[in-house]
């Protein structure tokens, strides 16, 4: 893996770590960039090639500078005695000193496969691999999950295509379900501008609502907040059987009362629907796996103006 990896990316590259065991390994390296795809099925198809030709593996015992003479790579920092251990695959392809265990030839592995490539730091990228038995499973895993998800298609010729096209698809309602959801919240905002209770000074709403998210809630209260100016707004609703609701604030409430979104919710809400929530002093969210209480959630809020 590390004279492929040095051969497809540049010879810049070198081993910073390494972890190998009978069912898998990982190696890091030096690397300014992510690995491509591209680059990835190169570093395979050298490591399988030099498998298929089931090279013998050499080791021999030699002095250092012996060792470094016939092009031996080394672990940088690493500290070697005066005879070292010199592993070859090929004298033309991988001599490394190396203390390791390795098969008596490359055929013995099999077949090699990459899992993943990823950033461990700076300038250092890792590689976790397999080979033998572990690979094949991890082979036959991918090739059941793309069979999978083939079926699940009703088995396209193209899957590649049906899939993009399914993303289109769902982009194209979801663009749909926001337009509705849109006219749904000023229709909405509309019926409870209608019924602002005036409390002690204050605009109140408090609603139980069918919107589908705490974020449509949120949504609605900023609406809602641009036709008022001294005010405090508790909107609830039923998804899923949960409970959400979002509690918002004008800023002189939060300043002249004390009354502040995130502490209305842990104090007065957080228990009734069995959940908690947080946010900013004027706005806040609550989600909660008892929606029986809302009702009285709204009731309960508009007694703080009492």
């Amino acid at each position: 893996l590390h004279a492929a990896l040095r051969q497809v990316l540049g010879t810049h590259v070198a081993q910073k770590g390494s972890l190998v065991n009978d069912t898998q390994l990982r190696f890091d390296f030096s690397h300014f960039a992510k690995v491509t795809d591209e680059e990835i099925t190169q570093i395979e198809k050298i490591v399988n090639q030099k498998i298929r030709e089931n090279i013998p593996v050499v080791i021999k015992e030699m002095s250092k500078d012996d060792a470094v003479q016939m092009g031996a790579m080394a672990l940088f920092g690493e500290k070697y005695g005066d005879v070292v251990r010199v592993v070859i695959i090929d004298p033309t392809y991988s001599i490394e000193l190396c203390g390791g265990t390795h098969v008596g030839a490359t055929g013995e592995l099999g077949i090699f496969k990459i899992k993943s490539e990823s950033a461990v730091a700076a300038g250092v990228r890792r590689i976790e691999a397999l080979s033998g038995a572990s690979a094949e499973v991890y082979i036959d895993e991918q090739l059941n999950q793309l069979s999978a998800v083939r079926e699940a298609l009703k088995n396209p010729k193209e899957i590649i295509k049906s899939v993009e096209n399914l993303f289109a698809e769902n982009n194209e309602l979801k663009k749909k379900v926001e337009s509705l959801e849109a006219k749904q919240l000023l229709i909405l905002k509309q019926e409870l501008l209608n019924k602002v209770e005036s409390v002690n000074n204050v605009s109140f709403i408090g609603a139980l609502t069918e919107l589908s998210s705490a974020d449509a809630l949120k949504k609605l209260c900023f609406e809602l907040k641009n036709d008022l100016t001294t005010y405090l707004i508790v909107l609830a609703a039923k998804t899923d059987g949960k409970a959400n609701v979002a509690v918002m604030v004008s800023e002189d409430l939060v300043n002249e009362k004390g009354l502040e979104a995130p502490k209305i919710i842990k104090e007065h809400i957080a228990g009734l629907i069995k959940g908690g929530g947080g946010g900013q002093k004027t706005l806040a969210t609550a989600g909660g796996q008892d929606a029986s209480n809302l009702a009285q959630v709204v009731e309960k809020v508009k007694g703080l103006l009492f």
